[in-house]
């Protein structure tokens, strides 16, 4: 991980190069509806601080995701002055939706209970 970069094409260019991915891959991905080669081209020119195309916000979020490497996240962070942050752990993550889910089974099992035992005292009629 780089500690500072030079610009936003620089940590664009870095995700890109630490990804592995060849550069014709990644503007592939990036830009679906076009030829390989007009992508390519694109994406080229979208990390040249000298070209005139820029990419969206969306497409850099693409990019991490794709190549993932989180380089222009960084460079955001360190351009903002907030602190880099943490990646979460899928693992950590998937707990918390398990817990999450489980809260909310509970709390239909105590609403259904609860619409049962007044349906049973004749309180109000089946409901569709």
């Amino acid at each position: 991980m780089k500690l500072f970069y030079d610009d936003e094409f620089d940590a664009i260019a870095t995700a890109i190069g630490e990804s592995g991915k060849q550069f014709k891959l990644v503007a592939a991905h990036i830009f679906p509806d076009m030829k390989p080669e007009s992508a390519y081209a694109r994406l080229k020119e979208c990390c040249s601080p000298n070209g005139d195309q820029r990419l969206t916000f969306g497409q850099v979020i693409r990019l991490m995701e794709f190549c993932e490497c989180y380089d222009p996240l960084l460079y955001a962070c360190d351009e903002t002055l907030h602190a880099r942050p943490d990646r979460k752990a899928p693992d950590d993550e998937a707990v918390k939706l398990v817990e999450v889910i489980s809260h909310a089974a509970n709390t239909m099992e105590r609403a259904m209970k609860a619409l049962d035992h007044i349906q049973a005292r004749g309180g109000i009629r089946a409901v569709a």
